[in-house]
């Protein structure tokens, strides 16, 4: 008879997840191995900005450049207080000579330092300043994809990076997990695999999920799959 609480320790399924990491997301190749920004709410929302519509980049260029002269301009190690962000809603070219990029949004209306103080300003008008105060809620979501330029990928994406793992996200790591297996994996079974992936790999369980959530994200959502029941 299925269990599910004996399947997840299925090496078949550890080994069919391993390889599918390797051929497209292996760490050697992937910008997008590390835990996101947990605590940094002024991190998480540069790079969900700065990264729409743009190459990553490594450790030194892209958007932890863009991370990096922000935090040397605020001289601390933690991140987290959106209003730093916000002061500049008036003056958003003096931010874009701090973060040296001048980068627009989708639609050109404005450049992205512009939006990310306009969304700091925002969601600082809905009480969020710290990281543990973002959350998936409908007043949030409201105020930042209100902003030109600014849509529910990035809003999903700044959650994602403070932490926040949101449906859209889950449905993200059931695809990755349901195409590596060849079946439709369901709910948080496909969280679990993938924290026995990296347990295997002794990798740190939000790296993994990072890199195989922006991969996943790029490609699209899989086509369905038949479930276990299903494929008999």
């Amino acid at each position: 008879m299925y269990s599910s609480v004996t399947h997840i320790f299925s090496q078949h399924d550890r080994d069919a997840i391993a390889q599918h990491i390797e051929s497209t997301a292996i760490q050697d190749n992937s910008s997008f191995w590390t835990a996101g920004w947990p605590n940094e709410v002024e991190a998480a929302l540069l790079d969900a900005v700065f990264s729409a519509r743009a190459t990553y980049g490594g450790t030194d260029n892209g958007v932890r450049r863009v991370i990096s002269r922000w935090r040397a301009y605020r001289s601390t190690d933690q991140l987290d207080d959106l209003t730093e962000l916000a002061s500049f809603i008036d003056r958003p070219d003096d931010l874009a000579e701090i973060l040296d990029n001048r980068q627009r949004v989708a639609g050109n209306s404005t450049t992205k330092a512009e939006a990310v103080a306009k969304c700091a300003d925002v969601l600082a008008g809905c009480g969020v300043r710290a990281a543990d105060q973002l959350l998936d809620a409908d007043d949030q979501r409201e105020a930042v994809t209100a902003i030109a330029g600014i849509g529910p990928k990035t809003w999903e994406c700044a959650l994602f990076l403070v932490g926040r793992r949101t449906p859209d996200s889950l449905r993200h790591f059931v695809a990755y997990v349901s195409d590596a297996v060849g079946r439709r994996v369901e709910g948080e079974l496909a969280e679990i695999l993938l924290d026995l992936a990296a347990e295997s790999m002794g990798a740190p369980h939000a790296a993994l999920e990072h890199a195989v959530w922006r991969y996943q994200r790029r490609i699209g959502p899989a086509a369905p799959l038949p479930s276990l029941s299903e494929a008999g």
